[in-house]
């Protein structure tokens, strides 16, 4: 019997991320087939060039393709993810909508924890050994990067990322396009306004107002967004 082909997984837009991606695709048994830009990818001086990230695949598996937004045709048998984590990617997928009306694969880390009881909408990306307990919902597109832990009935709107090492407690609300940062802490029961930022290694132990970043121990406003 002649095996099954691998799903190929399209990713949307460029980013740093991306190789997380990539990690995560290999480690579900799915090709990471193309990469659809819609904007010049980040070039920053620390940044690393989507090339060098394509060429780190030789010898694991096919080069993913790099195509344009404008070029590109859906095809069968394809899986689709967004690749920016910026809020900002709220702009991509309304545009791939626009254009396509796709929908987008869940993609969980192989060492990562769901609960059975917690629910997960399309484009959600869940890192490697992330925790997600019983009674989480993370809505459409919510990127959560490795080692977070989101406690029981904890809800996130769409477009929110969690950043590696954040712990977010139980019984919260988080909002759309909200950003909680590295090694951040949300005490349980908080509403985390939307388009809030919780900056790195914060510990938010009150409600955060929407459109506002907050820093520290305990978290304290420092700006409007």
């Amino acid at each position: 019997m002649t095996p099954s082909a691998p799903r190929r997984l399209v990713i949307f837009g460029a980013s740093n991320i991306v190789s997380d991606l990539f990690d995560c695709a290999l480690a579900n048994g799915l090709l990471p087939a193309k990469v659809v830009l819609h904007l010049p990818e980040p070039d920053g001086p620390r940044d690393i060039p989507l090339a060098a990230r394509i060429e780190a695949l030789r010898g694991l598996c096919d080069p993913p393709q790099v195509a344009m937004l404008d070029d590109f045709q859906p095809g069968a048998g394809e899986l689709y993810l967004l690749g920016p984590t910026t809020p900002t990617r709220a702009n991509l997928a309304a545009e791939i909508e626009r254009r396509f009306a796709l929908r987008y694969h869940t993609l969980v880390h192989p060492t990562a924890y769901v609960s059975p009881l917690a629910r997960l909408g399309q484009g959600v990306f869940v890192g490697a050994n992330s925790v997600i307990g019983p009674g989480v919902r993370l809505d459409d597109h919510v990127f959560v990067n490795r080692g977070v832990t989101i406690g029981h009935d904890t809800h996130i709107g769409s477009f929110s990322r969690i950043q590696p090492g954040a712990n977010l407690g139980g019984l919260s609300q988080i909002g759309h396009g909200v950003t909680i940062a590295i090694g951040a802490t949300l005490l349980e029961r908080l509403v985390i306004g939307n388009g809030a930022f919780v900056g790195a290694g914060a510990v938010a132990t009150a409600d955060v107002p929407e459109g506002v970043l907050v820093l520290g121990i305990p978290a304290k406003f420092k700006k409007t967004l």
